[in-house]
């Protein structure tokens, strides 16, 4: 009879190799040439995927999956077992008429068995197979989650970027309106000038400090934001290196869908393989006794029990047309997959190239506007204009000055976004 302890020790399980694919996808994915460490991007994805749960959750499916490296290599599909029974009887008959007390008759039957299921032919290397490219597929989407949150933290960078740019502006222009209104103040005191211009440069100054305040709290507010996005404080630097165009297929969503086709076409494989269920092999041994009155006897059998399921359609044709079907929808994914990365690798070329444009032209503008606001403020120290007309130019330049810093930060996320569109994810 077959030793239980032995089964048990034979189900124990080595930990198995990845699937060298795994590290072949890895080498698809873009990197810049540059040192990861020295940007802001690359310093903030570890804390920040850290606590992203979604990212979390996908790890702990990876786990899962490949826990299943646990079946495909053990010696069966399932776990042995163990059975047994155990039967007694006692009963009482007469041998003869004349004999005046009956003999009793006494039987106990006893049966253990122990067995375990069998793989099919290929069965288990299709398993395997299986659990290889679900492991692989969940990589690719933790790679595609990071790249998610990689989006956003750059949205929430350049934000920090845009409240800090603005806010310098609103500093210059308090300093600005604090000068001037000194100026106009001491002119009016000495009669130079009227006091409606003195009380217009007191209200342009409340102004201008009441827009600080409110800029200064953005700013402090976005940084707030990026602290709880990435789970750390913002980091000063420059935020990401500008990377190279290596093509749809090494963006991490057409990895991630090609992954699924992958693992698609190995479940057909494992399907293939399992035509019926798993057929189930067992030694028993039995202990017989028997006593009746005058005579006892008993004996022991050793047998040998085995089960083999037989295929049929009801059960084949349903999970072949199943696993059939989703490896034709994991091709269709997998195909507009690449169109639309594609599409958006194009269109984020196209919105860099037109953000380049709009902010040379804002350069320009502003400029000709702190030109003309520096030739407004000779004239009115020198009595050519008044305070409306100075801060009528005045707010020119403030408008090319906020111009210039929204299309500068425009076509910096334009950079961010092209690089976005081309799965660089550090």
């Amino acid at each position: 009879m077959i030793s239980l302890r032995v089964l048990v020790a034979l189900t124990l399980i080595a930990a198995p190799a990845v699937d060298s694919a795994l590290a072949e996808a890895r080498k698809s994915a873009p990197r810049a040439k540059q040192a990861r460490a020295g940007y802001t991007l690359a310093r903030s994805l570890d804390g920040a995927m850290q606590i992203d749960a979604q990212g979390k959750g996908l790890i702990a499916q990876r786990r899962a999956a490949a826990a299943r490296y646990a079946t495909a290599n053990s010696i069966s599909p399932g776990s042995p077992f163990i059975a047994g029974q155990a039967r007694k009887g006692t009963g009482g008959f007469y041998q003869n008429l004349d004999t005046p007390e009956p003999p009793v008759r006494h039987a106990r039957e006893a049966e253990v068995e122990v067995g375990m299921p069998l793989w099919l032919p290929g069965q288990s290397s299709a398993l395997r197979e299986t659990v290889d490219r679900a492991v692989l597929e969940l990589d690719e989407r933790i790679a595609l989650r990071r790249l998610d949150v990689a989006g956003r933290i750059r949205d929430a960078w350049w934000n920090v970027q845009r409240t800090a740019r603005e806010l310098e502006i609103e500093r210059e222009r308090v300093a600005t309106a604090r000068d001037i209104e000194h100026d106009i103040s001491r002119r009016a005191d000495l009669g130079d000038t009227a006091h409606q211009d003195k009380l217009l440069a007191r209200n342009e100054t409340l102004s201008a400090e009441t827009e600080f305040t409110r800029a200064e709290a953005a700013a402090r507010a976005a940084r707030d934001a990026f602290a709880v996005l990435t789970g750390g404080p913002y980091v000063e630097g420059a935020l990401e290196p500008t990377v190279s165009d290596v093509g749809p297929d090494g963006h991490p969503a057409v990895r991630a869908a090609t992954a699924a086709l992958a693992r698609a076409e190995a479940n057909v494989r494992l399907v293939d393989a399992t035509p019926i269920e798993n057929p189930e092999v067992g030694v028993f041994g039995r202990r017989d006794y028997s006593a009746s009155g005058y005579a006892r006897e008993g004996g022991t059998t050793v047998g040998f029990r085995f089960r083999m399921p037989l295929p049929t359609a009801g059960r084949n044709e349903p999970r072949k047309a199943e696993a059939e079907a989703e490896t034709d929808r994991a091709e269709a994914e997998l195909a507009q997959t690449r169109r639309l990365v594609a599409a958006e690798i194009a269109a984020a070329r196209k919105a860099l190239e037109a953000a380049r444009r709009a902010e040379a032209s804002a350069v320009k503008r502003l400029a000709t506007a702190t030109e003309q606001f520096d030739l407004a403020l000779k004239s009115l120290k020198l009595g050519e204009i008044g305070a409306f007309d100075l801060y009528r130019v005045r707010q020119m330049k403030i408008d090319a000055q906020r111009s210039r810093v929204a299309l500068s930060i425009e076509a910096g996320q334009a950079m961010s976004r092209l690089n976005q569109a081309r799965g660089y994810a550090p």
